[in-house]
């Protein structure tokens, strides 16, 4: 009678490593791979199955596995025995193994076996494929761009790396798993707010899990699962900040001047920066921007500004938009780094304040080196919303939907708030007057 027997493959290995069945009978010897792996410390070598510890609370489930694999095995080489007539070659045994365990999947570009249900990991896997080839869609209906399917990367390796240490099922989606998976994102220091966006990605995948029927554990729909945000640390420029940078001569440097003029174009039109690097011709209408904005398909109409108008003159012949020709967003907030220095109203020390790892911090910075791409959308909405546009009105040249979101976006201190209120006083009294 054969002997069926599960060691692992590494058993002084200080990550995961995967278990095989080893199979004797007459003299002859399979190893054969379960596909599965475990970290040595919650395998009992003694019972050939997991051991059953808080850590990993899914050690039933595990084995239970382990068992059907054991005692398919045992139904799959008596079959060959009886039809062969004789005792099988290791080879025939592993190839009605693979045969019956490990069919292959219709659905090739997943991954996944046919009559198995996907881990945890593979199905990430599958929920990233289809956000990447268009069979998932946005809730506007585009396709997901290329830094959304690089942040789902991102989770998916952290998640991996995670999962070394915590067994990862749909089952153990629990608050055990939340409390030590946001304890490990900590310990690495990360922000309070990309905390907040790796459990949003991971509330995303388990919703898609749910929707195709293989996530029945809704406990990443309750509070305690939550998604931790706090308004992120950000600046903005003044209109005399923005005139600065303008004003700056850079002829020498070509590159560096067509850089500056095209995120003063930014802070005059409010758009984000995959909007303002594409404006078209056909966009441009007498003294009006009329854009669909990529992230959110909203349209919007933007007066052109003075300076954006100057500029389009600059340019007018050169480029078909009369505009400077894009780079990357990563190289452009370098040269803005570079053009920041320069200006003297910058080379001030500006206070920043978050939340990592946890806990909250405090450092100061220079705040020529807190300019980015985005500084322009968000200076052009505080300076409009400060000169007294109304937010409802401004709103509808941004994109904003929610006055909610509208105002956290924008950067007015209270004190600016006040005095801002104080001036609609005086003029709805000299008005009565």
């Amino acid at each position: 009678m054969p002997s069926f027997n599960f060691y692992l493959k590494e058993k002084e290995a200080e990550k995961e490593t995967p278990i095989h069945l080893y199979i004797r009978y007459s003299g002859q010897r399979l190893i054969y791979s379960t596909g599965k792996m475990i970290h040595p410390k919650f395998w009992n070598e003694l019972k050939q199955q997991t051991r059953e510890m808080k850590e990993f609370p899914q050690s039933k489930l595990f084995n239970n596995s382990l068992k059907n694999i054991r005692e398919n095995s045992e139904k799959y080489f008596l079959e060959l025995e009886s039809e062969l007539v004789r005792i099988p070659a290791p080879k025939e045994l592993k190839a009605r193994l693979d045969r019956e365990l490990k069919q292959e999947f219709p659905n090739a570009q997943n991954g996944l076996p046919k009559d198995r249900i996907p881990t945890f990991l593979e199905l990430f896997k599958g929920f990233i494929e289809d956000s990447k080839d268009g069979t998932r869609l946005t809730i506007l209906g585009k396709r997901f761009d290329l830094r959304t399917i690089q942040k789902y990367n991102t989770v998916y390796d952290t998640v991996k790396e995670f999962g070394k240490k915590y067994y990862l099922t749909f089952d153990s989606i629990d608050t055990n798993f939340y409390s030590k998976f946001v304890a490990y994102l900590n310990n690495k220091k990360y922000k309070l707010n990309t905390v907040g966006k790796y459990i949003q990605v991971i509330k995303t995948f388990l919703t898609y899990a749910k929707e195709n029927g293989y996530n029945t554990n809704h406990y990443f729909k309750t509070k305690k699962f939550k998604v931790h945000q706090v308004p992120g640390f950000s600046i903005y420029l003044s209109e005399a900040e923005i005139q600065a940078i303008y004003e700056k001569d850079f002829s020498k440097e070509p590159h560096l001047e067509r850089v500056r003029d095209l995120f003063v174009v930014g802070c005059w039109t409010g758009l984000r920066f995959s909007d303002f690097t594409t404006i078209q011709p056909q966009n441009i209408e007498g003294d009006f921007l009329r854009i669909k904005t990529f992230k959110t398909g909203e349209n919007v109409i933007i007066p052109i500004h003075p300076l954006v108008r100057e500029i389009m003159a600059k340019y007018a012949g050169k480029y078909p938009n009369s505009l400077p020709p894009a780079i990357t967003n990563q190289k452009m907030n370098s040269y803005l780094k570079d053009i920041s220095k320069t200006v003297d109203l910058l080379k001030v020390e500006v206070e920043t304040e978050g939340v990592k790892g946890g806990m909250k911090f405090s450092e100061k910075k220079m705040k020529y080196d807190l300019i980015t791409t985005h500084t322009a959308r968000r200076s052009f909405a505080t300076n409009v919303y400060k000169s007294g546009f109304p937010a409802i009105g401004l709103m509808k040249i941004t994109g904003h939907r929610t006055e909610k979101s509208f105002l956290l976006y924008i950067k007015v201190t209270p004190e600016e708030n006040a005095e801002k209120l104080l001036q609609h006083w005086n003029k709805a009294i000299l008005k009565v007057s």
